[in-house]
């Protein structure tokens, strides 16, 4: 019998969580979030005027003993184009929602930069559908099974895969 105790096994699959969460936490140590909430949750904290064309892009942390950084962290958002605006100006209202989201005042000062933000909200929005030759190529993989829901689900599900190869 061995001193050491004995590794948990797991059967099965991990959490997709468990996973991403070991190799995105350097990543986002070194832009200065402590955990990927904020990131997940923006569309929600700076609400939907202004959830498409914003990210959170760093948080700066002031260093210790710095006499000249009074106060909390500095969040660096990047917003595209026109809406920088129009964002500096809910910057208060923002800085407030962050800091609720948090918990406590960990933001004092939001700085702005102009810079493409990457789409990363597809919820509701529709690939195109798949032309007559994606269909066709389903139809004809599918042709073997009796007709009836199956079928179809399938027939759709391949037509759709054919479309994606097609436009990629």
């Amino acid at each position: 019998m061995s001193d050491r105790p004995e590794r948990e096994r797991r059967s099965g699959t991990l959490p997709i969580a468990a996973v991403i969460g070991k190799v995105i936490a350097p990543v986002l140590a070194k832009r200065g979030f402590a955990s990927a909430d904020l990131i997940g949750a923006w569309s929600a904290v700076v609400g939907p005027r202004f959830a498409a064309t914003t990210a959170p892009d760093k948080i700066t942390w002031p260093r210790r003993g710095a006499a000249d950084e009074p106060g909390g962290a500095t969040l660096t958002i990047r917003v595209e184009g026109a809406d920088a605006i129009f964002l500096q100006h809910e910057a208060s209202v923002i800085r407030e929602r962050v800091n609720a989201f948090l918990g406590f005042a960990a933001i004092a000062r939001i700085k702005l930069i102009q810079a493409p933000v990457a789409r990363t909200d597809t919820a509701g929005t529709r690939p195109p559908p798949p032309s007559p030759r994606a269909k066709a190529a389903a139809e004809a993989l599918v042709g073997d099974l009796e007709p009836g829901p199956l079928r179809d689900a399938l027939a759709r599900w391949g037509a759709a895969v054919h479309a994606e190869v097609e436009r990629s």
